[in-house]
């Protein structure tokens, strides 16, 4: 057969090579055609065992198959394991005068009276995987130009293989991904880059009582009929946590992270919906108790401070006694404070008394300042703000002022004399940020994942001496979180501290 024709042949087998990511129909495709482009009487494809010392011998063509013991070789045994050693081809006329022939491979060979061997490394970069090896009887002698196709056959050979194990890799994470999926309690769905969902699992499926499968490779904006979950996931904002209600009465937590490949690039979304509806009883059962509690104690928390006030000016108190009322009144005030500050936080979390109306927020900025001033002159700190004349927000005014309130007597309370306290209130596009900025004492940074929290006041020698219920910034956020705003700090101990909170303008 004419080079030309051997070459029009092998580009077959080369497409019908790269047709399947199975090793076995690969093997099949070259046991079937590769004697049409290189004859032979035997063809094996020779692979490197996992410890790369050793090497297995599949057959695909001849009866030296038969014959071949059913074991591993060692790399220092036959001709196959000399080319995988130096990973160059071997060409040899009459295998019995290779010096590297083995009795179990080419001595069986010579029983069969094949004598002309062709043994073609199989590559995946400077990375020998194993050889393919050809063997034919007289008077057939292989020459370069089988040489030259048995090194295409090979490349294409490797090539497969590589596809096919790449290809049982990704089968592979998937089935995992697909098992932790199904698993998972957690509800998950996925959405591209341009909107459509890739991925749901079975547990998206039972909180959103709808069929996955009818989910996926279809846009979020139609198939997804949970109103919030649908905004999460299509117009993603500053936004990436919101409680979600399900249809059978739960309470669901949805996260929103960015999918990204391990090179940045973003794939999509993925919204992971926790349930949280015991939690969100167990919240609700603390609060109503908090409250009662609050509630009991008001009374007679006045009526111990009005009979420790009475009692002052009863008569002549001696100095042990004044000393006792003196505590008296400094715990009950605090505790007044306390049940205040909680009584005035489940309001706040019950969504009660909201007054929303246009305000000007730099005017209430600088009303709050001024009340202030007088705490800031005692420490000569240097008390400034930076606004507009006016900046329009609407909100609750008495809840706002509550919010600066805390927020610049922090600021405040723990900067040292001398120091100063910067408010900055500017629109940026469709939200106002309002910034406290101080140089004071700073938050450590194991502190300030928990600052926002009830009843948390960071311990350290700097604040000893300080005064506070730990409520003040937990009121802060719950008022910010009801005007559907956000809250935040960044801060570095010893440096300072800024809060800042968005509006909607």
């Amino acid at each position: 057969m004419k080079l030309n024709e051997r070459l029009a042949y092998l580009g077959e087998i080369l497409i019908n090579l790269a047709a399947s990511p199975i090793p076995s129909h690969q093997f099949q495709a070259l046991a079937d055609q590769a004697g049409t482009v290189i004859p032979c009487g035997f063809l094996a494809v020779c692979l490197l065992n996992p410890d790369e010392r050793s090497y297995q011998v599949h057959t695909l063509l001849g009866d030296l198959g038969n014959l071949i013991s059913p074991r591993s070789f060692a790399l220092n045994e036959g001709i196959a394991g000399l080319t995988m050693r130096t990973g160059r081809t071997t060409l040899c006329d009459d295998i019995s005068q290779h010096p590297h022939n083995c009795p179990d491979l080419e001595g069986n060979a010579l029983r069969l009276n094949l004598r002309s061997m062709l043994v073609v490394p199989l590559r995946q970069g400077e990375r020998v995987l194993g050889a393919l090896y050809f063997a034919a009887q007289p008077p057939v002698v292989y020459d370069l130009d089988d040489l030259q196709i048995g090194t295409l056959l090979a490349a294409g050979l490797s090539t497969a293989l590589e596809s096919a194990h790449l290809y049982q890799s990704v089968a592979d994470e998937r089935s995992v991904l697909a098992a932790v999926l199904g698993s998972s309690k957690d509800a998950v769905i996925v959405v591209g880059a341009e909107g459509i969902v890739l991925l749901a699992n079975p547990a998206m499926g039972e909180a959103l009582r709808q069929e996955t499968q009818a989910m996926i490779g279809h846009p979020a904006a139609t198939v997804v009929t949970q109103p919030q979950l649908r905004e999460l996931l299509v117009a993603p904002g500053e936004e990436t946590t919101a409680e979600i209600e399900l249809l059978d009465g739960r309470v669901a937590q949805a996260s929103l992270i960015d999918v990204t490949t391990p090179l940045g690039e973003k794939v999509g979304r993925a919204a992971i919906l926790r349930d949280i509806t015991l939690l969100k009883e167990l919240e609700r059962m603390k609060s109503e108790f908090v409250q009662a509690v609050s509630h009991d104690l008001k009374n007679p928390i006045s009526s111990i401070i009005l009979a420790t006030e009475l009692l002052t000016k009863s008569g002549e108190l001696n100095a042990q006694q004044q000393d006792l009322s003196r505590r008296i009144l400094d715990t009950s005030y605090f505790m007044d404070a306390l049940v205040s500050d909680l009584l005035d936080l489940g309001q706040i979390e019950a969504r009660l008394g909201l007054k929303i109306a246009p305000l000007d927020l730099a005017g209430l900025a600088r009303a709050v300042m001024a009340d202030l001033y007088p705490r800031a002159m005692a420490k000569h700190i240097e008390l400034t703000l930076e606004a507009a004349d006016r900046v329009n927000v609407s909100g609750d005014s008495q809840r706002l002022r509550q919010v600066l309130m805390n927020l610049i007597e922090n600021a405040i309370k723990y900067t040292p004399a001398g120091g100063a306290v910067t408010v900055t209130i500017e629109t940026n596009g469709a939200v106002v940020v309002t910034q406290v900025r101080d140089n004071g004492i700073g938050i450590p940074a194991t502190s300030q994942p928990h600052v926002f929290e009830k009843f948390y006041r960071v311990r350290s020698e700097a604040t000893a001496g300080i005064s506070g219920t730990g409520l003040g910034l937990a009121i802060a956020r719950s008022i910010i979180d009801a005007h559907r705003g956000r809250i935040w700090l960044e801060s570095s101990e010893g440096k300072g501290s800024t809060f800042a909170f968005s509006l909607p303008a």
